[in-house]
């Protein structure tokens, strides 16, 4: 009798003990970083629906498990961390004095709140607890534009795909080139590729230490390049150029005459295509960017002090049309959130970049040159940073989080020499 009441404890024993085993694999931060990069890198190959899919069905729950095991104490350590928390609670507070939000607008608003705490969550457990995430996402998503680039160019050398004057009238976008998945609109594949030309100048070719390693590295530069200009996108032209030039002043005079020289190849190579692209930059300069800024800062002079509140619904008059976006961060966070939101907003950036400054002076620039990046391409096609999240996802808040990420690792070991700064 007591041999059969042994056996059945133990087979009560067992799916516990198989649950937890499940627990604890899908919880190792290599585990959760390896779904973290697969999400991040298929919005190369997914459009917007599948990758949010993906995005739900596989990252969200990995990473809700992984954050039962977040330690607090990092918030002490992070004054990035503290800033962020402090400036979305304010942009959820401020949607309490909208003009008549429903009740979807509050559950999008909450959603979208609610995967950046959890997008900067996750990244900052990965990032202290595995020194080798950033150099392992890095790696995965350059060479992953870079193949989903060689496929993009292939298909148009070969006919499949549309291009220059033989996309007017067939693609969406007419003659500026696209992508695949997230990149299919311009701006947000400029965007992307632009990081992904940035970690290669600035991380991987520097890192390379065989010859082939350098062509595939130099080759992504490349590609990227090509793609930012017969994208026809002028925003994340300016923001590449803004960071390069902060990467040339930190980085070594041998790396920046050669990462320009293949930035210049690449804009070259794309000037190949029927010349259309340099047509086009000049052609859309009528875009209605000023004419809506314009139309921000009256409506901004009407509510200077706490905007409009989140959720209010502005159209402005551009150049295609009324539009909801105010196409710059700074104004746009004014008008929703008015002073206390540009003081927050400030002190985050401003507590970033200082973070970014130390790990550069530490050998590793290359956060503070995406956060460079991010913030000019942010001046010219962005609602906000809670609201509509597209591209502000790899280009402002990955930065962010990751420089977090650097704080909390340096407030963890204050006596570390320089030479032991952070890796990424």
């Amino acid at each position: 009798m007591a041999h059969s009441d042994r056996q059945s404890e133990r087979r009560a024993a067992e799916p516990a003990t198989t649950a937890r085993r499940l627990y604890r694999f899908l919880t190792r931060p290599r585990v959760v970083a390896a779904v973290y990069i697969l999400v991040l890198c298929a919005g190369f190959l997914l459009e917007t629906r599948a990758h949010r899919n993906l995005l739900y069905l596989l990252g969200v729950p990995l990473f809700l498990l992984l954050s039962a095991g977040f330690d607090w104490r990092w918030l002490r350590d992070s004054l990035i961390a503290q800033l962020t928390l402090a400036y979305l609670g304010y942009f959820l507070l401020s949607a309490l004095w909208s003009d008549g939000p429903s009740w979807s607008d509050w559950a999008d608003l909450l959603r979208l709140s609610f995967l950046v705490l959890l997008f900067l969550a996750t990244t900052l457990q990965l990032g202290v607890r595995d020194p080798a995430f950033p150099g392992h996402l890095f790696l995965s998503y350059a060479l992953t534009a870079g193949l989903s680039l060689v496929a993009a160019f292939g298909a148009a050398a070969v006919g499949l795909l549309p291009f220059g004057a033989a996309a007017v009238g067939v693609l969406p976008f007419g003659p500026r080139f696209t992508g695949f998945g997230l990149a299919s609109h311009p701006i947000i594949g400029a965007t992307l590729y632009g990081v992904a030309l940035l970690l290669s100048a600035f991380v991987l070719l520097p890192r390379a230490k065989t010859w082939y390693a350098r062509l595939v590295w130099l080759a992504v530069i490349v590609l990227c390049a090509a793609f930012m200009l017969v994208s026809g996108s002028r925003g994340p032209l300016i923001a590449l150029a803004a960071a390069l030039v902060v990467g040339f002043a930190i980085a070594g005079r041998r790396a920046a005459v050669l990462v320009l020289a293949l930035a210049v190849g690449g804009i070259a190579i794309g000037a190949l295509f029927d010349f259309y692209p340099i047509v086009i930059l000049y052609e859309r300069a009528e875009s209605g960017h000023f004419e809506i800024w314009q139309q921000v800062l009256a409506a901004i002079a009407e509510r200077p002090w706490f905007g409009y509140g989140s959720l209010v619904e502005i159209y402005f008059d551009g150049g295609y049309g009324p539009t909801r976006s105010p196409h710059n961060l700074p104004l746009a966070n004014q008008l929703y959130g008015g002073l206390p939101a540009t003081i927050l907003l400030a002190g985050l950036l401003l507590a970033a970049t200082l973070q970014g400054w130390r790990s550069a002076r530490a050998g590793a620039p290359v956060c503070l040159v995406l956060l460079v990046f991010g913030l000019v391409a942010s001046l010219f096609d962005t609602r906000s940073l809670v609201q509509s999240l597209g591209r502000e996802w790899i280009a402002v808040w990955l930065p962010i989080a990751l420089l977090a990420a650097q704080e909390v690792q340096a407030r963890a070991a204050p006596l570390s020499s320089p030479a032991d700064g952070p890796r990424a």
